[in-house]
């Protein structure tokens, strides 16, 4: 990224300025929400009587506004190497590119569950209408929350394990990674305990609940692997850390979001969506997701690399390959 004999143009300087300014944007809505949600709700609404979503919403608003100043940090270092003749990464002038991953990864790991607790607070809203249940285990799901906010702080280096971090480090990450599990898991408990025994009603907006579900667990049982050295050190810039990372985004976030939309349209617009394309949209998108991405761990773990856009036919990655691309076009249909 410091070397102008890969990135010549000014692209890439484009690109950091536009996060730092996305940043102070980002950073600014958090901390609306954070007054809005403290300061200003409604008389009798407590902090445990607020909704869940409005729960993640804050606990998202606070990783937010501590996650961003690193990477800020991280790229105003890059555009000084860039521009103004500094070493902050660039080890002929004694610099350390091995810092850029720290920085990027202090604010990245937050960005995960930035990204994944607000869907998680929605898919806590869905079940219980389509349960016709009350939520299971309301405060568990809360702190369970918080939990998640707090060690996701705390996990960044399991992304660095092939970069020599001494065995120290690789034993602390490897346990901060396996309990954040813990807190996730709890909350699959929860969702599972509402729907137990309820009347569920499969409208649209159920089913991108329960198919948030089930690929945020494919994602998570993924990454937790990434806990143990031996088994990161084989998967680090593979095609299973792209398989992993949309399982939780992509199977996480993005359905959360369509499970959002589909409820609340109807609250925001006045009108309702139709079930049949719903349903259409629900099922061909899920398809052409795990068709797509499910491929991708295999092909990881028979040494395919990242970033690469040809191969030769010797490796046996073609046929899982043919079967991603067939899985995309499902997904853009749907």
């Amino acid at each position: 990224l410091t070397s102008t004999t890969y990135s010549p143009n000014d692209g890439l300087d484009f690109w950091a300025l536009g996060l730092l300014v996305l940043g102070v944007s980002s950073v600014a809505a958090a901390l609306n929400f954070m007054v809005t949600i403290i300061n200003m709700r409604c008389p009798g609404m407590t902090m445990m009587r607020m909704p869940v979503f409005i729960w993640m919403t804050l606990i998202t608003s606070i990783l937010l506004v501590l996650a961003f100043p690193v990477i800020t940090v991280g790229l105003v270092e890059l555009v000084l190497d860039r521009n103004f003749g500094t070493h902050f990464f660039d080890t002929s002038g004694g610099g350390d590119p091995i810092l850029w991953q720290h920085l990027f990864w202090v604010f990245g790991h937050p960005e995960v569950y930035i990204l994944i607790l607000p869907p998680m607070g929605v898919v806590s809203e869905i079940l219980p209408t389509f349960s016709r249940k009350p939520l299971f285990g309301y405060p568990v799901v809360v702190f369970s929350g918080i939990v998640i906010g707090v060690m996701s702080w705390a996990v960044w280096s399991h992304h660095m394990f092939t970069t020599g971090m001494g065995p120290t480090a690789l034993t602390v990450f490897t346990i901060t990674t396996m309990l954040i599990a813990v807190p996730t898991g709890v909350k699959i408990f929860n969702w599972i305990g509402t729907m137990w025994g309820g009347s569920i009603e499969f409208k649209t907006p159920m089913l991108f609940a329960i198919g948030f579900i089930s690929l945020f667990i494919i994602g998570g049982l993924s990454g937790v692997s990434h806990a143990v050295a031996p088994s990161d050190f084989q998967q680090q810039d593979t095609y299973y850390i792209v398989a992993h990372i949309h399982y939780v985004l992509f199977g996480g976030s993005i359905f959360g979001i369509l499970a959002g939309m589909y409820y609340w349209f109807p609250k925001l617009t006045g009108r309702m969506m139709g079930e049949g394309l719903g349903k259409w949209n629900f099922w061909l998108t899920f398809i052409g997701m795990n068709l797509t991405f499910f491929p991708m761990h295999f092909v990881g773990l028979n040494g395919m690399p990242r970033r690469i856009y040809t191969y030769g036919e010797e490796f046996g990655w073609g046929l899982l390959n043919s079967l991603s691309s067939l899985g995309y076009v499902v997904l853009f249909i749907g």
